[in-house]
């Protein structure tokens, strides 16, 4: 059994917690564009989580893609969840984007008028997202995958990361030492 530093599924579902985390900031700093004091901090915040999401929600979706749903799309029962899943991460880039467009827009009274919009709709998206992951595709990937194939998930989302693999083998996402072949040792 994993625990929890090591266990993909949990470094998955707290990305989930800091993408609520990061729609709130979004939300707030939507909120912030109305008043002309605070409007450049505002574009500023608005800014730095669509960062977040381009860095690290696209991570994030490429661990699912090309790590957890590969090993689970044997299951014909799941396959078909994880491809509308799929679409799903195109349409929340898509989504992103238009978050990027509007605020580079000059974040003026037209983006005061379309990023409420904009987020409620990304922040609806995702909470179907995830959960849809959490209550169907985690609960499968736990019955299905044995130890190995949850440490080959692990194993490559550290490599994504540079933290393992051919990254940086000093440290893994658990901060632990990694060791190669994405096995650990010791406490």
């Amino acid at each position: 059994m994993l625990d929890d530093r090591n266990d993909p599924l949990e470094k998955l579902a707290a990305a989930h917690r800091s993408l609520e985390e990061n729609l709130n900031d979004l939300a707030r700093a939507a909120r912030a564009l109305g008043d002309a004091r605070g409007r450049a901090a505002a574009l500023e915040g608005l800014s730095g989580v669509v960062a977040y999401f381009e860095r690290s929600m696209s991570r994030h979706q490429e661990d699912e893609e090309r790590s957890l749903f590969p090993r689970l799309a044997v299951l014909e029962a799941i396959a078909p969840t994880l491809e509308r899943l799929r679409q799903e991460h195109k349409a929340h880039q898509r989504a992103i984007n238009a978050l990027r467009a509007a605020i580079e827009r000059d974040g003026g009274a037209e983006a005061a008028e379309v990023l409420p919009q904009l987020i409620d709709d990304l922040r609806a998206a995702y909470q179907r997202h995830v959960a849809c992951e959490e209550q169907e595709v985690f609960p499968a990937a736990r019955r299905f995958l044995q130890p190995s194939a949850m440490q080959g998930i692990m194993h490559e989302m550290e490599t994504r990361r540079g933290r393992g693999g051919q990254g940086n083998p000093a440290k893994g996402i658990s901060g632990r030492p990694h060791r190669p072949g994405g096995m650990r040792r010791g406490p």
